[in-house]
């Protein structure tokens, strides 16, 4: 992409699932283990992610993983992924899912941020759409997103310093 060309502006999709939490979905307790529900959302931020730009997308990083309430075997859950901030080659994607129990109320359990990086074919990184942000809720996404990718820029070095001293 040359310097003047303007990127594409889009708004982001959503990618959604629905599924219901079986038995070797959980542990012990006979909630679902965290790290089926991490794989989960990923799968599904990363359809997100390739619908918005078009390309393939890979995982660079996840962010801000929190588990609110637990997924008991049984439940139905939801995975809900859009777009909240992009950069010139990645993006960031909320993901969030909600539970059903035995009735239809929709429960928030967890919430995350990923960050993808578009790819080529050879696997180096591509020119993604710029997000295209214009309802209030947007916005407050959009800020959120910029933040976060304030977070990731340190987290990045303090990395490197570890690799490099390795720590």
């Amino acid at each position: 992409m040359q310097e003047n060309e303007k990127r594409l502006k889009r708004k982001s999709p959503e990618a959604r699932t629905s599924l219901m939490v079986f038995p070797n979905d959980t542990n012990d307790f006979g909630t679902m283990y965290g790290g089926r529900l991490i794989e989960l959302m990923d799968m599904v931020g990363g359809i997100c992610a390739r619908r918005f730009t078009g390309t393939k997308a890979v995982t660079a990083s996840i962010e801000d993983m929190q588990f609110y309430k637990p997924i008991n075997k049984g439940d139905i859950i939801e995975i809900t992924s859009s777009v909240i901030w992009t950069g010139t080659k990645s993006l960031i994607i909320k993901t969030k899912v909600t539970k059903e129990e035995y009735t239809e109320e929709k429960i928030i359990c967890s919430r995350a941020y990923f960050c993808f990086v578009a790819i080529d074919l050879e696997g180096k990184p591509v020119v993604v759409p710029e997000l295209l942000v214009e309802s209030l809720t947007d916005k407050k996404n959009y800020a959120i997103g910029q933040e976060i990718r304030k977070r990731q820029k340190l987290e990045e070095k303090r990395f490197q310093i570890e690799l490099k001293e390795n720590l």
